[in-house]
């Protein structure tokens, strides 16, 4: 596919069957997948790309990307009744409609939107997902549930975000000590440690007040991470027996990333009244910091 060029700073190209939209502006570079709506790459002007994709990955039509930003909507992990339907919800297969909102040398906003008519049993209800994605000197998702019929629906979420790394088990998180967790493959309940370290399969949900976020020890600039409409955080890495069981892994991928993400899980799942909405954001900032004790 030739690059087609939608404005001085966005192009329309493709990654094997799946067309994506490259951003290149003096803050960044990103791309961002249509099918999804999900952020691939984000690389702040002299910096590193923040986001993992799996070398593995074919970009196939209707199959979901393993990495970069899925998004998790309107439900995260499994379906809470039906067995068949897919894990992490609607959005990462579907194509999102979009529209460039404002498109400068220092920053470019996309809107993207998903719309359910409600005839879809997983999901039988009127609603609109909208997705702003602004790419700048940070990374910043807002992503908005809009209830458009009268019956309230319960929704869990999460920005499933890669994050790149060097060494999965150097990394580090600062903002969450103390706070509960809950590890969901054994289903002990515990608070959040001062050792902690992803040096095993993670596959955690931290309950906490919505505060901001450090992860250092990436082998890059650290990262901070500030949300809106969260008050939890889903951490996962695989480790290498689950890895070897996962769609496009490559042998020791699994040490090259960890998730860290922004999340309405478990008891921080939200009921959208009819005719309501929420706001779930996320900003992810490189910052020059080698902070390597958790706090």
């Amino acid at each position: 596919m030739t690059d087609q060029f939608l404005s001085p700073h966005i192009s329309q190209s493709a990654l094997n069957e799946l067309p994506v939209l490259r951003i290149t502006n003096d803050r960044a570079s990103a791309t961002i997948s249509l099918q999804g709506a999900q952020v691939l790459e984000y690389t702040p002007l002299d910096g590193d790309n923040m986001l993992f994709v799996a070398h593995g990955e074919t970009f196939s039509q209707g199959q979901p990307i393993r990495g970069g930003i899925p998004i998790c909507w309107p439900w995260f992990g499994q379906h809470p009744t039906l067995t068949d339907a897919p894990t992490h919800g609607l959005a990462r297969e579907l194509v999102w409609q979009y529209k460039v909102v404002a498109d400068s040398d220092t920053r470019t906003d996309l809107l993207f939107w998903l719309d359910c008519d409600g005839q879809d049993p997983a999901f039988p209800y009127q609603a609109r997902a909208e997705l702003l994605i602004s790419i700048g000197s940070s990374l910043v998702m807002s992503l908005t549930t809009l209830n458009l019929g009268s019956e309230p629906f319960q929704l869990s979420q999460a920005l499933h975000s890669y994050l790149a790394c060097q060494d999965h088990q150097q990394v580090r998180i600062q903002g969450l000590f103390d706070r509960p967790y809950l590890d969901k493959l054994t289903g002990k309940t515990g608070h959040f440690p001062h050792a902690f370290s992803f040096d095993r399969e993670i596959d955690w949900v931290v309950s906490d007040l919505g505060q901001p976020l450090l992860l250092s020890g990436l082998g890059q600039n650290a990262i901070q991470m500030t949300r809106l409409g969260s008050r939890s955080v889903v951490l996962w890495n695989p480790s290498v027996e689950k890895s070897q069981t996962l769609s496009h892994f490559l042998p020791d991928e699994y040490r090259q990333m960890v998730c860290v993400e922004a999340s309405n899980a478990l008891e921080d799942c939200r009921l959208i009244k009819g005719h309501s909405s929420h706001v779930l954001v996320m900003e992810l900032a490189a910052v020059d910091v080698d902070a390597t004790e958790p706090a």
